[in-house]
């Protein structure tokens, strides 16, 4: 990116929220004049929700927040929880709860809301039962200021593990929450209290023996050296996010802590220009584990996607994910489709993945992600809650259409995420699968993944390649040595996930400088897979077997 465009860009989307966050002056709400009533341990959700809707109704409100914890309460959602608790929804609930259109609790919802500004001092959401806590849906020029988000019963549980032997391990459990048999358990990770970092793999559901007073035996083997660790039990996957940011524009999240939530900290899907400003996905106090899965995740968006002093620890997945999906061509009659996005669990917002006129689409080779050619979409045809949209193309689709995906192009956001940290968590700090990105001044410490991955997934359905990308002035230590390694490399991998991968160069302009990489004996510091344009400048990488690997990789400039 042109460094003069890069820091224009900052300075204004600096300069959006601070206009957003002005132009909310003329009519300032306290949430206590709608009766919510911090830190008096009562139900604050429908004193709340008049203040909101009050907001969606008069552009240019700022709604504030006085310091201390508000009570977010749901009974259907407290319902979800229970249900899932009890083994209604199964031993991995996602598989109900987290499919299209499946209903849900909103906890705070902003649909339509424009210009309108959430200023918190020091304020918490304490949510009871599983939900939606902030919900931006269609909106225009949103800040969400100063708020923190945290659950009354964490949505796992969590102990300090007692005894290890060879063929089994216990766990003593705290008092919040009481294991039972029927209780989901989807996966385990452990925390070292001595070398202060997340055990590098996982374990998914556990076999259990109670043993009573909350103690619990597992029959899987561990080294010995985490006797007196912390070991937390996810009781879900996905489920819906702690923010939901759905066919908005202009959305600033600055400022907001997320503790907990039963599913990924952020979803951003289908919106343009979002800044997210010191967001701080960490634990609560006492606890190890944050967000059930990825602390953020962005797919389908467009404009710009700008992180910016951030902070990630104990996620149970990457820190940011940021694609479009490769869509299946079901049928095929001429210029005209029907698509589904066919990825494991749908699309993260669990809405469908909607063209629009106007878009360029991609014909992908499913064997190796080649781009064979572009489409501009001419009509589109979706009725909630189908899964499938049919389109019409400017040009017929080829005969063979099981062996191509189709994938929207335009909805691809440029990515910047600079001055932040990503602090032990499980699997990879970021994947990039967009264009025209700029990662630089982070630091990357004990991801049990590769810090940075810059790659195309068809397993997951999640793509494109990437193109004019720079990754520059990082730090990473201790990281890819466990689940979510890609490769073998410690730093960084650019790589293409696919059946056939030999003769591809499709990443393109790579320029890697100046980034220290200190391994723990991986394979690689940096790998570089199905590229071509590549700059590797100024690294340094210690503690790795080498520095640097290739595969299928043409025109790299190496300068040491």
């Amino acid at each position: 990116m042109n460094k003069r465009r890069y820091i224009l860009f900052s300075v204004l989307s600096i300069l959006a929220c601070h206009l957003v966050m002005a132009s909310g002056q003329d009519k300032m709400i306290n949430v206590t004049d709608m009766g919510a009533r911090p830190d008096d341990g009562k139900d604050d959700t429908r004193a709340l929700r008049r203040a909101v809707a009050y907001a969606c109704e008069h552009p240019g409100t700022t709604l504030y927040f006085p310091k201390g914890i508000y009570e977010l309460k749901d009974k259907e959602a407290i319902t979800l929880e229970t249900k899932v608790l009890n083994g209604e929804m199964g031993e991995n609930p996602e598989k109900v709860i987290y499919t299209p259109y499946y209903p849900y609790v909103k906890g705070l919802d902003f649909t339509g809301a424009k210009q309108v500004t959430v200023l918190a001092d020091q304020a918490t959401l304490l949510c009871e039962g599983w939900m939606e806590p902030i919900s931006l849906d269609q909106c225009e020029d949103v800040t969400v200021k100063g708020i923190t988000i945290d659950y009354k019963r964490k949505p796992f549980v969590s102990g300090d593990i007692v005894e290890i032997t060879s063929d089994y391990f216990d766990v003593q459990f705290g008092e919040d929450k009481i294991v039972t048999e029927k209780m989901p358990l989807t996966r385990m990770t452990f925390w070292d209290k001595e070398k202060n970092r997340l055990y590098p793999e996982p374990i998914y559901f556990p076999k259990r023996e109670l043993l009573g007073g909350n103690k619990v035996r597992f029959y899987h083997s561990l080294p010995q050296t985490l006797k007196g660790s912390n070991a937390t039990a996810l009781n879900s996957f996905h489920f819906r996010p702690a923010i939901l940011v759905y066919r908005s524009v202009s959305t600033c999240l600055e400022d907001v802590t997320i503790h907990a939530q039963p599913g990924m900290g952020i979803v951003g899907f289908d919106s343009k220009d979002i800044f997210i400003k010191r967001l701080s996905i960490r634990p609560s106090s006492s606890y190890y584990q944050s967000t059930n899965t990825d602390a953020t995740h962005f797919a389908c968006c467009e404009g710009v996607l700008h992180f910016q002093g951030c902070y990630f620890q104990g996620q149970g997945d990457d820190a940011t994910n940021v694609h479009g999906y490769y869509q299946t061509i079901i049928r095929a009659e001429g210029n005209s489709a029907d698509l589904e996005v066919k990825a494991g669990t749908y699309t993260h917002a669990q809405v469908a993945d909607v063209p629009r006129v106007g878009d360029e689409m991609e014909l992908v080779e499913i064997r190796t992600l080649k781009p064979v050619q572009t489409y501009k979409v001419k009509d589109v045809r979706h009725s909630i809650p189908e899964t499938q949209v049919h389109v019409t193309l400017s040009d017929p689709l080829p005969e063979n259409i099981s062996d191509y995906y189709l994938m929207n192009v335009t909805k691809l956001p440029q990515l910047i995420f600079e001055n932040s940290v990503i602090n032990s968590h499980l699997a990879r700090g970021i994947l990039v699968k967009t264009r025209n990105v700029t990662i630089r001044s982070n630091v990357f410490r004990n991801c049990t993944g590769t810090a940075i991955h810059i790659g195309a997934e068809a397993y997951w359905h999640e793509g494109t390649h990437a193109k004019h990308v720079l990754v520059t002035d990082n730090v990473m230590m201790g990281c890819g040595k466990g689940a979510g390694s890609q490769a073998g490399a410690a730093g960084i991998a650019v790589i293409i996930e696919a059946e056939d991968t030999g003769k591809e160069y499709l990443h393109e302009d790579i320029k890697i400088t100046d980034n220290l990489i200190a391994g723990e004996g991986n394979d690689c510091g940096i790998y570089v897979g199905n590229a071509k344009d590549v700059l590797l400048q100024g690294n340094k990488i210690t503690g790795c077997k080498q520095a640097y690997k290739y595969h299928s990789a043409d025109q790299v400039l190496l300068e040491e």
